[in-house]
């Protein structure tokens, strides 16, 4: 994740005067989730060296924090490691285990509800949502990452045994797949389960055939989606357009 780049380009985005009206600007789409963490608590833009400690372990204090939050921060962190600063260095390490704690003690709780050796569906899916989000948060240790990934995709398994997946999870099996690899897999899966059209799984279908090296593909998808692209997002949008090639 490219973390506090809307600094470099401020003078096009809606500056709050509060966190306050900086955390509704974020939840209505006219900020980055980043304007909020430095309107928060931060003199100064967070990714600026001389890093700014205090506020950093002000956010980390809180453990309710998002995923894009934690992935911002983890971000930080891992420029500090190399920081020549050693007392900074080892902060920024043990900093990133805070949180990848949190997420293992998450996963421990889930792990002790099992009843006659078997969790409800719903531990399962959370299970496999959260180590999707560990791995999302190391896409710097790419062996870590995989085994985070392939963790996830065991649960959502489990999952797919008992009931069908709701979109946003078989999405994230998609995605899973797509990032260990697994392209031909991930088309078989989607061509198995995704009866219904619509310009969400048109995406997704667009997004497998552009890994699998299927331009002609992408663009046949594409050319569907510029007609209507009911339910994506503006960064989604911006991507078919890249696709396009009219950006």
């Amino acid at each position: 994740m490219e973390s506090f780049d809307f600094f470099s380009r401020s003078g096009n985005i809606f500056q709050p005067k509060t966190p306050v009206a900086a955390l509704k600007a974020y939840e209505t789409g006219f900020n980055p989730l980043e304007m909020f963490i430095y309107k928060s608590g931060s003199a100064k833009p967070l990714h600026e060296e001389p890093y700014d400690r205090e506020a950093l372990e002000w956010f980390l204090s809180r453990e309710d924090l998002s995923l894009d939050a934690n992935a911002l921060l983890v971000g930080i962190f891992d420029r500090m490691i190399y920081s020549e600063d050693q007392e900074f260095a080892l902060f920024a390490a043990e900093s990133i285990n805070i949180i990848e704690n949190r997420y293992n003690s998450k996963i421990e709780k889930i792990k002790k509800t099992t009843k006659n050796g078997k969790l409800p569906v719903a531990s399962i899916l959370t299970l496999g949502r959260l180590f999707y989000e560990l791995a999302t948060l190391n896409q710097n240790r790419e062996a870590i990452k995989k085994f985070y990934f392939r963790e996830s995709y065991r649960f959502f398994s489990k999952a797919r045994d008992i009931q069908a997946l709701d979109f946003k999870d078989f999405e994230t099996v998609i995605r899973i797949l797509l990032e260990l690899e697994l392209y031909d897999n991930a088309l078989s899966l989607f061509k198995k389960e995704s009866q219904s059209v619509d310009a969400k799984r048109l995406y997704l279908k667009a997004e497998i055939a552009f890994r699998m090296g299927n331009y002609t593909e992408v663009s046949s998808i594409c050319k569907q989606l510029a007609e209507d692209s009911t339910g994506l997002s503006d960064k989604q949008r911006a991507q078919i357009s890249y696709w396009m090639g009219t950006e």
